[in-house]
């Protein structure tokens, strides 16, 4: 890589890591807006869905992932592809 690309990389790279807090900030909802969803558009009445949500699906699913991942360690190194 030539000096000058370097140099052009390394101020793009400062560039957006400088400009990531405002584009967060800048791409916040508010509390009003937060709730609402595009399925409950047009509705005659306020309708909105509740913010108290489970994350129980999300745990058995890392549950089942990681059973996966530590089943793998055990599997034998000396086998051959014949298994």
């Amino acid at each position: 890589m030539t000096p000058m690309k370097y140099r052009l990389l390394k101020w793009y790279v400062t560039l957006a890591v400088l400009l990531a807090p405002l584009v967060a900030l800048a791409a916040k909802e508010d509390e009003e807006t937060a709730l609402l969803e595009g399925r409950l558009e047009g509705w005659p009445i306020n309708a909105r869905l509740s913010s108290g949500g489970s994350t129980a699906l999300t745990w058995l699913f890392v549950s089942f992932l990681g059973i996966i991942a530590i089943a793998s360690l055990f599997k034998n190194a000396k086998r051959t592809h014949l298994d």
